[in-house]
């Protein structure tokens, strides 16, 4: 027989979590009796902390019951709920588990009323922690589940680790062992957040439990003696004296009978000298059982009749049953309270209900009026807007076609206008300057040889940038002097290596068609130069004249682009409306292997004097 572990986890009733130190409550004890005046508060604070650190049950109960009064006029409330909750506690340890949980169910009635959620879920963990010792897993996961809830909504990390703790062992007394190791794997690493030594070392004992029950002897007794050793410093003689008959059973398993004795009586000891009836059953239990062993039947019958006596003073049929009746009040007032609460909810409901419903039929009328109006009037408008929009799309037409022509022949005469100005005014003044600096002599003035070359560089660019601005359609040389120009000013950068061909003569087409196409080329080569990253350009033009139409092939080697996708630019969506307003049609083949092909049909006016 496996006996349980302890699975009270104390630190539930201590308010700051620092567990059971009797050296620590018996200072604090003198400071309040010495003390003859104290504030209200302080007084509070110090029984708060007494019932804390205290290891013994009854001195649990008598300083609870003196907070009590205390904090009458002071957060009384406050108070009463964490005394119940110590009182519920302190019952427990002593075997009766009747009291335990009226003074249990009180806290948490008093947490729940008054809005006090860790509170009521603590209520809720020693409350499952009483029904474990009345072996009842059932309902004791009831109750741990609400309070892991709580935990977890109000993000109490202290409160969590130890209700999973707690969880774990009902899993774990029930045989679902695997849960229980995952519920004690979960806590360990939020005790270490925590810096609760004294949570780790329950998680490390009760972890400990399962490899004995998985038959791993010796890695379960190496953890039950480190958690001893962790809890002898803190004082917290519940939790060792339970791991010491825990480590008497696994010993006597292993026929160890040395060691099962020595740490069975010395669980027994410390159970006796708190008060700790659970403990001094289960040590009982395992002293009767050894004795047996060993055939001293005397000894044997001795512990096996103190076995008896405790496990009745704690567990009976008549208190079971009173203990049912105790959860079964609790769970029906706190199921009227919820039903008064949702009575109260349905009327305002209701109430709710049938001024929306109100709302809603005055609502729907307004809509209907309104609707039907729009309606007409959307009617007449619809009407009336078609006639004007047929209007205003055949002038917009014929309007943009005007406009776009007007803004290209301008933008050209204005290149011209400044090449012009740049060659003829500056070009003319920079080659006078030239002519007087030559004929000044070189030792004359100092950096001679530096304002020569300034000049002649001023000279260079003038010339160069009246060319660049030139480059456009002329009316004495036509579309395709322009287009060659365009391409040996192209190959003079070196970077692009450009090809042209044209099967048309110059002055068959008329002088806006021919900016149009140019632009058209223009705008093409632009994107190239932008965009492709290519080393080869081909540029080809070829007119038929059956159908007065040309055909613009411009092709590169480039790196491509998406023909679905990248058309947000304004280049490729000038050209396409261009293309779309004198009815030609436009087509892209683009891929990163061959590169980008742009292919366009352009009808086109010939000039009338050929006709």
């Amino acid at each position: 027989m496996i006996l349980k572990p302890i699975p009270f986890f104390f630190l539930l009733i201590c308010f700051n979590l620092c567990g059971q130190n009797q050296k620590k409550a018996d200072s604090l004890k003198r400071i309040f009796h010495e003390k003859e005046i104290l504030s209200d508060s302080v007084a509070t604070g110090l029984l708060s902390q007494i019932i804390i650190k205290s290891s013994s049950p009854e001195e649990m109960l008598t300083y609870s019951d003196v907070l009590l009064k205390k904090a009458k006029h002071y957060k009384p409330t406050y108070y009463a709920i964490k005394v119940y909750n110590a009182k519920g506690v302190a019952y427990r340890l002593k075997g009766d588990l009747e009291n335990s949980l009226k003074n249990l169910f009180k806290s948490a009635t008093l947490a729940s009323d008054n809005e006090y959620p860790i509170f009521e879920a603590e209520a809720y963990s020693e409350i499952s922690n009483t029904y474990i010792a009345n072996d009842d897993f059932s309902n004791s996961l009831v109750y741990q589940t609400k309070a892991i809830d709580i935990f977890r909504k109000q993000k109490i990390n202290k409160r969590l680790c130890i209700a999973l703790l707690n969880t774990g062992f009902n899993y774990y007394s029930v045989g679902k062992l695997d849960t229980a190791l995952q519920l004690y794997n979960e806590a360990e690493p939020i005790f270490d957040a925590v810096n609760m030594s004294i949570g780790k070392a329950y998680t490390i004992g009760n972890r400990a439990l399962i490899y004995w029950k998985k038959g791993n002897y010796s890695k379960a007794e190496e953890d039950v003696l480190k958690a001893i050793h962790m809890l002898e410093p803190l004082g917290d003689q519940f939790g060792m004296a339970d791991y010491h008959n825990q480590l008497g059973s696994i010993y006597l398993e292993q026929n160890k009978i040395k060691e099962t004795i020595f740490h069975t009586q010395k669980s027994l000891e410390m159970s006796e000298n708190i008060g700790l009836k659970e403990q001094i059953r289960d040590a009982s239990l395992l002293l009767s059982k050894l004795y047996t062993k060993k055939e001293n039947y005397k000894e044997a019958l001795k512990y096996q009749a103190q076995y008896i006596v405790y496990k009745d003073s704690i567990q009976n049929k008549e208190q079971t049953k009173k203990i049912a009746d105790i959860r079964t009040n609790f769970e029906v007032n706190l199921k009227n309270k919820e039903i008064d609460l949702l009575e109260k909810r349905e009327k305002l409901n209701a109430y709710y209900i049938i001024i929306a419903f109100i709302l809603l039929i005055l609502s729907i009328t307004i809509l209907l009026y309104f609707r039907q109006r729009f309606k007409t009037t959307k009617l007449i408008a619809s009407h009336q807007k078609k006639e004007h929009n047929d209007k205003i799309k055949n002038l917009l037409k014929s309007h943009e076609t005007k406009v776009l022509q007007s803004m290209v022949q301008g933008k050209d005469n204005e290149r011209k206008r400044l090449a012009k100005e740049l060659h003829n005014h500056f070009g003319s003044l920079l080659a006078t300057i030239k002519v007087n600096v030559g004929r000044i002599e070189e030792h004359a003035i100092p950096n001679y040889t530096t304002l020569t070359q300034l000049v002649n560089k001023a000279c260079a660019d003038i010339r160069n940038m009246s060319h660049s601005l030139h480059l456009g359609i002329s009316e004495d040389f036509g579309l395709i002097h322009a287009l060659r120009e365009l391409t040996i000013h192209l190959d003079q950068s070196r970077e692009l290596n450009v090809e042209f061909s044209a099967s048309i003569d110059d002055g068959i087409i008329d002088f806006e068609n021919e900016i149009i196409i140019y632009r058209i080329v223009q705008e093409l080569v632009s994107n190239v130069l932008k965009h492709a990253k290519s080393t080869k350009l081909s540029i080809s033009l070829t007119f038929f004249s059956d159908k007065n139409l040309i055909n613009i092939l411009v092709n590169d080697n480039g790196k491509g682009f998406n023909t679905e996708k990248e058309f947000h630019g304004m280049g490729l969506k000038s050209i396409k409306e261009i293309v779309a307003q004198h009815n030609g049609i436009i087509s892209f083949d683009s891929n990163p292997i061959s590169g980008t092909t742009v292919n366009i049909d352009l009808p086109i006016t010939i000039k009338t004097n050929l006709i």
